[in-house]
């Protein structure tokens, strides 16, 4: 067994910090769409493999993983206002159970669809080049592409938390969850904001 170094330590602190960043891109689109909405999305799973698979084909369709970046989360959030509009936004007002149920089924469908799509093997996929290598943290070198991810999910929980508190469309989101009578009263169309409540919270889980 190899000697326990505080290198070591600090090695594996931010091997920890990378899988955490996984999950904390995760948990901030499924703590918005709840937080928001009250709505439990047993689909946010699905959308993040939806992600996982459109991401890998719009890269090949393209070339570019860059491209692939931004077109895979508009896609996902695509599909996220479809399903809020004619799937989820009928049970508002049913109580909590009615659109877990909905969105637990939704999960198979959407895995199934991507079965269809793309088989049952899967697709091949890379690091992207740019991506690809080692930095020298000092204490040992760390893959590139897991430091991106942490810089990535800190800039994309930033960015939404700046929106959500210091933009007017923020406001407007933060009320409409507090009090949607309100808001309607005030002239205010609540159906688009819960629309984009739940298209940021998809799109995010396409990333």
């Amino acid at each position: 067994m190899g000697e326990f170094t505080p290198s070591l330590l600090a090695l594996q602190l931010v091997t920890g910090i990378a899988l955490g960043a996984i999950y904390a891109l995760l948990a901030v689109g499924l703590s918005l769409i709840f937080g928001m909405l009250t709505v439990v999305n047993f689909a946010h799973g699905a959308f993040f493999m939806v992600g996982a698979f459109l991401g890998v084909y719009f890269q090949a369709l393209t070339g570019s993983f860059l491209l692939s970046l931004l077109i895979t989360p508009l896609v996902v959030g695509g599909i996220g206002l479809l399903v809020e509009r004619f799937l989820v936004r009928p049970l508002y007002g049913r109580g909590i159970d009615y659109p877990l149920l909905l969105t637990f089924g939704l999960s198979y469908v959407l895995i199934e669809a991507m079965r269809v799509l793309f088989g049952i093997e899967g697709m091949p996929s890379s690091t992207p080049a740019a991506l690809r290598g080692a930095v020298n943290l000092g204490f040992g070198h760390f893959p590139l592409y897991r430091l991106v991810l942490i810089g990535a999910t800190a800039v994309v929980v930033l960015a939404l938390w700046l929106f959500i508190e210091k933009t007017r469309y923020g406001l407007i989101i933060r009320a409409g969850s507090r009090d949607p009578e309100i808001v309607r009263v005030l002239g205010i169309d609540v159906g688009r904001v819960w629309l984009l409540v739940f298209g940021i919270g998809t799109a995010i889980a396409g990333l």
